[in-house]
């Protein structure tokens, strides 16, 4: 009964820091579209930035949608809407990564940053690919999704990696990008217990679905501090 009360309060918190940081990530949404915020960016940087909070935006939506669908509404079907919303962002925050990664590099032409770089992102992507194949049981019932996600979220944060190699170029903005890496690393750990935990059946009473839903709240969590840090320094930077 215990174990069963800690798993829901988990739950709980995860579901709530995931809908703070999408209401977050709503409030820098808007900001993008005041006037005059465009000058704060070249028109190359103000696309990304927008892109990348858009997909930490919808990361966060699909964790309340997952919620509200699969808990509340008893929906069991293997896709839903939260998929929908994970994938966009997936995508999103990718694209946006590399764009950034590119653009940084651009400017300094720094072979052993971009070499450092790649090198981070074949190492995460053959380590969680490791992992998964190692833990995962073979089985008809596992969805494409339950590979994806980790794998994605490792190859987020093997790029979103390059934003300690380029640190000092994005000046106001470095700490909140930052910030998007940590949550990166935590909602990548919670993608890999949760690939495991669900496919060997014990996400909802074993402990290792407790600790994947830890991770969920503090890559959610770190999320929102990451959207509450933008809009400070997106508000600070205009005043200049």
């Amino acid at each position: 009964m215990v174990m069963d009360a800690m798993r829901e309060l988990l739950t709980v918190f995860t579901v709530l820091f995931a809908g703070l940081a999408a209401g977050g990530g709503f409030v820098v949404l808007e900001g993008f579209f005041r006037d005059k915020l465009q000058d704060l960016f070249d028109d190359v940087n103000y696309f990304i930035f927008f892109f990348l909070v858009s997909g930490y935006f919808l990361y966060a939506l699909g964790e309340v949608s997952f919620y509200l669908m699969k808990v509340i509404a008893g929906d069991e079907s293997v896709i839903g809407i939260a998929d929908v919303y994970w994938f966009a962002g997936a995508i999103l925050i990718v694209v946006s990564f590399l764009a950034l990664l590119i653009t940084s590099w651009k400017d300094e032409r720094s072979s052993s940053r971009l070499f450092g770089t790649l090198g981070v992102i074949f190492l995460a992507l053959a380590v969680v690919t490791y992992v998964l194949f190692g833990f995962i049981p073979e089985s008809d019932s596992l969805s494409f999704f339950n590979y994806f996600y980790p794998l994605m979220s490792a190859l987020i944060v093997a790029i979103s990696f390059s934003v300690l190699f380029f640190f000092e170029q994005h000046e106001h903005f470095s700490m909140p990008l930052f910030m998007f890496f940590l949550a990166s690393v935590g909602i990548l750990l919670g993608d890999v217990l949760f690939a495991i935990s669900s496919a060997q059946g014990i996400y909802l009473t074993g402990g290792l679905g407790s600790v994947t839903d830890i991770f969920y709240t503090l890559g959610y969590g770190l999320s929102l501090l990451a959207f509450v840090m933008f809009r400070f320094r997106m508000h600070q930077a205009a005043e200049l």
